[in-house]
């Protein structure tokens, strides 16, 4: 009997003294304990496990770094241009099929370095064909197929041009052959056009037949990439002042078509 009003009694003073607490106080415990909850059922790697982000944002060199190869004279009339190893294996055997079924594999571009792209977007930046325009009109132009240092796919290693840098090689004859036949199988290889016609609402850069990313590496790429703050992302070139403006993260980054479902990535 006496234990049971001792237990009767603790529980009443915890009450009275919860009661006590402020709003605040009591808001502040239960984040606590939510925090803790959260951590206890964490289970996914953090989305940067593994990854450099620095690179991720053109800080790198290909051509010294243990996970590039570059890509052989077969696949490109380009000197000592790079993939990663693991997106130039795939490449090479998405070529070695096409190559069977009557098509060659060429690739435009791969790798490219923060001072790669600034040359890129610079050139534009200063070119007669976006003088007359406004800053902000002329960096949504050159946005149409050209991205803000930084923020190129191409700086990750898993993204390749191949063939031909305009839709229209893609849309009759040879080129349009051989994009049904991308369309078709660069799935099984681990590739996938990630700037489609838009007519799914799409936001972002223009369509590129000729653009096609490994997924297997470029998704956790991305997953990383835009986990980080981009705070002071984007600065010395052309216009970068704009990044947030034009939302270069959420349009563009983020503006892409995923593997269609059912694929086996």
């Amino acid at each position: 009997m006496f234990k049971n009003q001792v237990v009767v009694w603790f529980m009443s003073v915890g009450f009275l003294l919860g009661a006590c607490k402020s709003p605040s106080q009591r808001i502040q415990e239960n984040q606590a304990d939510d925090s803790i909850v959260r951590d206890s059922l964490e289970t996914t790697p953090p989305p940067c496990a593994g990854i450099d982000w620095s690179e991720l944002k053109g800080n790198i060199n290909p051509s010294s770094h243990p996970d590039f190869d570059v890509v052989p004279i077969a696949l490109t009339r380009k000197p000592k241009i790079y993939l990663r190893k693991e997106a130039l294996d795939a490449l090479t055997s998405m070529a070695a099929a096409a190559k069977e079924a009557g098509f060659d594999i060429e690739v435009i571009s791969a790798t490219r370095s923060w001072e790669h792209q600034k040359n890129i977007w610079n050139r534009k930046w200063s070119s007669p064909k976006y003088m007359g325009f406004a800053p902000l009109e002329r960096a949504t132009k050159i946005l149409e197929y050209s991205s803000m240092p930084g923020s190129s796919r191409h700086h990750w290693g898993t993204d390749v041009d191949l063939n031909a840098l305009e839709n229209t090689y893609f849309e009759s004859g040879r080129g349009l052959a051989l994009y049904e036949w991308l369309t078709a199988h660069a799935d099984a290889f681990g590739f996938t056009q990630v700037y489609g016609d838009q007519s799914n609402g799409r936001t972002g850069y223009q369509e590129e037949k000729w653009h096609w990313s490994y997924w297997p590496l470029s998704s956790d790429y991305l997953r990383c990439y835009v986990s980080q703050p981009n705070d002071a992302l984007f600065s010395g070139f052309q216009g970068a002042e704009l990044s947030d403006t034009l939302g270069i993260i959420d349009r563009y980054v983020l503006g892409i078509d995923r593997p269609k479902e059912g694929t086996n990535r």
